[in-house]
């Protein structure tokens, strides 16, 4: 990845964002102005990948509770991808985990979000 600490890849309405560290409070303020463009054009759900990010803190907590609220206020939903067992640790003792959809990949992620819009739009 380059110097921006972050990738998004939009595909099928969907966003993959794989993000090595939410650590800066600069840099989230980054990747939630590129995300903020994406969901400004429609594309309201988001798969985060946090392949490779060890731990995280009050910082990047915060960065994943904004996109969540970004996303549920125009009905889109996110789904972390690859979180580590701290990562994990942390939303449980905080008591955000059920704010999340939680899975071991980014496919798993993506049929998640694929199996939840078929189940909120039937026809």
């Amino acid at each position: 990845m380059d110097d921006k600490a972050f990738q998004l890849i939009q595909s099928n309405k969907i966003n993959v964002l794989r993000v090595d560290n939410l650590l800066s409070e600069y840099k989230n303020r980054e990747i939630l102005t590129v995300a903020q463009d994406a969901i400004d054009a429609g594309f309201t759900k988001f798969v985060v990948d946090l392949d490779g990010m060890l731990y995280t803190n009050s910082v990047g907590l915060n960065f994943l509770i904004s996109l969540q609220a970004r996303c549920q206020d125009r009905e889109g939903m996110v789904v972390i991808a690859n979180a580590s067992k701290k990562i994990i640790q942390l939303l449980e003792i905080t008591k955000l985990q059920p704010l999340f959809h939680l899975t071991d990949s980014v496919k798993a992620g993506l049929l998640l979000i694929n199996k939840t819009k078929k189940q909120e739009d039937p026809g």
